[in-house]
């Protein structure tokens, strides 16, 4: 008995041994990766003195953790079971809303007040900051413009899970986008307010205005956005801007960013929220000299100015979204942490329209740190 116990207990820990490699195979054939930044550990180096201070180990834990055979297939093992059996999102940064509409809980806590809204005070001095830009660069010969983009939580509200609201300790308060607007009223500034478009032909849409695995805008919402931008260009613009339209088709499968919250969580199901769309802008020829573009926002300027970039809006163009920046080919960009690396001047100095994207949850926020860093060395605008 004792004999056969012992041998139970052998096997047993051959198995839990032979399964990292195994798992790692099976891993390896059904092609299972992750989504998401995954960080990459060096391997530890032996010293006496790590050994010693216990930095050896320490090191050798976060590699193997890291670099465990199969840990991509067990990660998403978890996660499926996470998911289906007690419907919890395994990524504390998404939220499972009702109708198993997914969220990212920072713009549900800034939508819902949790956080506390831009004050007014801060609001006037960054219109105040964005005239003097504006007015700078309009001495140059150069255009000026704004545009705001919304969350998905102002028009999905009814699916956020009902603890958010009990923890709002602002509700009294207006939110970011109401305080930037009134303010903005009392300003020139030239605004494309995606938002006062979307609510004039929300009711009776035929399509979702964001897919419930997605954060930013479907596609036909953002291509039905972009038609309208290019028709307000055109009134507003020295230049001339071609008059877009756009078809809309069903597929099977969604494009990005349909998924990009869906896939964050590394589930094995596929995302649920068929029929996804593509979208297929035209636009009539250009006339006249197409401006040279300086825009600099997050990434809802990936379905909008890219789609004006790549219908040929633009001559030249510079690209700034969150730390990446595209010149004049949307395939190949770089990174930056400092305005400096960019050469802002120069930046400016080519472009004849530059436009500031913001989304209402970053307005307090807003251009991730290009106002301060303008307003802080203004030679840029010499």
């Amino acid at each position: 008995m004792n004999k056969f116990r012992n041998l139970i207990i052998i096997l047993g820990f051959a198995a839990i041994l032979c399964m990292p490699p195994v798992l790692g195979k099976l891993s390896s054939v059904l092609g299972i990766s992750l989504s998401g930044v995954t960080e990459s550990t060096e391997p530890p180096k032996l010293s006496t003195q790590g050994l010693m201070d216990g930095s050896l180990q320490s090191s050798l834990d976060s590699y193997v953790s890291q670099e465990l055979w199969g840990r991509d297939l067990m990660i998403k093992l978890r996660n499926q079971a996470i998911f289906s059996i007690f419907n919890v999102s395994p990524n504390e940064n998404i939220v499972i809303g009702k109708n198993k509409d997914l969220f990212e809980d920072e713009y549900i806590s800034k939508w819902e007040k949790v956080y506390p809204p831009a004050e007014e005070a801060y609001v006037r001095e960054l219109c105040d900051d964005l005239t003097y830009i504006r007015d700078r660069l309009s001495e140059k010969g150069k255009e000026f413009y704004v545009f705001i983009t919304p969350t998905k939580v102002r028009y999905y509200e009814e699916d956020v899970p009902d603890k958010y609201r009990k923890g709002a300790a602002f509700s009294d308060m207006p939110g970011n986008y109401e305080i930037f607007r009134d303010v903005l009223s009392e300003y020139d500034l030239k605004v494309y307010d995606s938002i006062s478009y979307i609510d004039t032909i929300k009711e009776g849409f035929p399509y979702r205005l964001y897919q419930r695995t997605g954060t930013h805008w479907s596609w036909p919402l953002a291509i039905t956005v972009v038609t309208d931008l290019a028709s307000w260009l055109d009134a507003e613009s020295s230049f001339s801007f071609a008059k877009g339209s756009a078809e809309f088709s069903e597929v099977p499968e969604p494009m990005y960013p349909d998924a990009d919250i869906f896939d964050s969580l590394n589930l094995f199901e596929a995302p649920y929220d068929a029929p996804y769309y593509q979208a297929l802008f035209t636009c009539e020829p250009h006339e006249g000299q197409r401006p040279n573009l300086f825009c600099r926002g997050g990434s809802f300027m990936g379905q909008s100015l890219t789609t004006l970039i790549n219908s040929g809006y633009f001559n030249e163009y510079t690209y700034v979204e969150n730390t990446n920046i595209f010149r004049n080919s949307l395939t190949s960009f770089e990174t930056f942490s400092d305005y400096a690396q960019m050469d802002l001047k120069a930046e400016l100095e080519k472009a004849d329209i530059v436009i500031f994207e913001v989304n209402e949850a970053h307005i307090p926020t807003m251009g991730f740190g290009i106002i301060e860093y303008i307003m802080d060395n203004p030679e840029v605008l010499d």
